[in-house]
């Protein structure tokens, strides 16, 4: 009995050693050219700023629904999604026809070439 509660508590201490091992802060350095490695674009603050500005138009324009016009909401941008084809993730609340809130997800410019927010993530 008392072999199988050591070697448990051996295997649980082990486990802890290796997962700590594992989790190193990566570096500034280190986290651009991973990035770089999975095509990830690094937004600049210009770029962020149209993207924000973009979904906001989307979002919070006035939808039409029975009970009048009502607003959507921009909920957030993620600028670390950006891949090279100008378009980053945002996702927001849309008012329905039947009432409540629904999130939305759309794909949204941050280039000056790219104005405005596509279903898709492909740039046409």
């Amino acid at each position: 009995m008392k072999k199988s509660v050591f070697a448990r508590i051996a295997a649980v201490a082990l486990m802890a050693i290796a997962v700590l091992s594992g989790c190193k802060e990566q570096t500034p350095e280190e986290k651009i050219k991973a990035q770089t490695q999975d095509k990830v674009h690094a937004l600049t603050a210009d770029e962020r700023q149209r993207a924000q500005i973009n979904g906001k138009q989307f979002f919070e324009k006035e939808w039409k629904t029975p009970a009048g016009l009502e607003r959507g909401a921009l909920n957030e941008c993620r600028p670390s999604d950006s891949n090279y084809n100008g378009l980053v993730t945002c996702t927001g609340m849309v008012p329905q026809i039947t009432g409540g809130y629904k999130e939305v997800k759309r794909y949204c410019g941050y280039t000056p070439e790219l104005v405005g927010c596509s279903d898709e993530d492909t740039v046409k």
